[in-house]
């Protein structure tokens, strides 16, 4: 229960005139859009603006939740049951770089505003039209793709890029639509070495061969006895260090059993 008589009544200050004697001067960014390091700059900004919104945050969690885009396109893992795994959504063919770019010069054509969050309005637009090809990746195949170590077919992305390249053809470069077509080219030949970039991500294994017994692993069918015998030893104190006289002694063994006999005297003695 509350007691009224612990209520603290506030004075209110009915003066609604707020004064401002000092306005500091408003900076803001502004890139100079002749200079090619600086153009550089702000699509690099367009970009991180787009990755760290709430409407491109959302759509990726939508296609990962919904449109099976939380495994691996390569390899078989995925994060749906564990926060370990962690599954990249990588663009292609083209980068995300590639649409901030020629975004900017069609806004520039056509004489549309080019501040910086109308230009990531109008890329994450074209992400939830499905115009922007994308395919999902673990982190090390990610680095391989990016690392020029591994090629992706289109046909294994979402996304219609091609309907983009209907839209923006004209600003894009030669050199773009040359790498796409090259791109498309090899996806369907069945004869093309890179489509065979994939091997790397197989499992090789290695048969290591030790021809000194000393190395030699013990017979798995014994390797439980081996276990318990060493931890028996352990316990017992069995195992020690040789004493300074007997380090002294190394250098008078010639053969080299009898100097591992010095290091580990017990163990040697066992095995004889």
């Amino acid at each position: 229960m509350i007691d009224p008589d612990g209520i603290i009544v506030e004075k209110r200050n009915d003066n609604n005139l707020l004064t401002f004697n000092n306005i500091p001067e408003f900076e803001f960014l502004i890139y100079d859009f002749e200079e090619e390091k600086e153009l550089n700059k702000f699509f690099k900004a367009v970009e991180r603006a787009v990755r760290g919104s709430f409407e491109y945050r959302a759509m990726i969690r939508y296609l990962k939740d919904n449109m099976n885009m939380n495994q691996c396109s390569f390899i078989q893992v995925s994060n749906q049951d564990s926060y370990n795994v962690k599954i990249e959504l990588h663009h292609y063919p083209f980068t995300l770089y590639d649409i901030v770019e020629i975004v900017f010069k069609k806004r520039t054509f056509y004489g549309e505003r080019l501040d910086l969050y109308m230009v990531a309005k109008e890329v994450t637009m074209l992400h939830y039209k499905l115009l922007i090809g994308l395919i999902p990746l673990s982190t090390t195949v990610h680095q391989l793709v990016h690392d020029g170590k591994l090629f992706i077919p289109v046909q294994n992305v979402l996304g219609r890029y091609q309907m983009f390249i209907d839209f923006y053809k004209q600003f894009c470069t030669e050199e773009q639509l040359e790498v796409i077509n090259r791109i498309e080219k090899y996806s369907i030949e069945q004869t093309s070495d890179l489509l065979n970039s994939s091997n790397i991500l197989d499992q090789n294994h290695i048969t290591i061969e030790a021809k000194v017994d000393e190395y030699k692993l013990p017979d798995f069918n014994n390797l439980q006895d081996v276990m318990d015998t060493r931890i028996s030893d352990i316990k017992k104190n069995n195992y020690k260090l040789p004493t300074l006289d007997e380090y002294k002694d190394l250098d008078k063994k010639d053969k080299e059993e009898d100097r591992r006999s010095v290091i580990c005297p017990i163990y040697f003695s066992r095995k004889e």
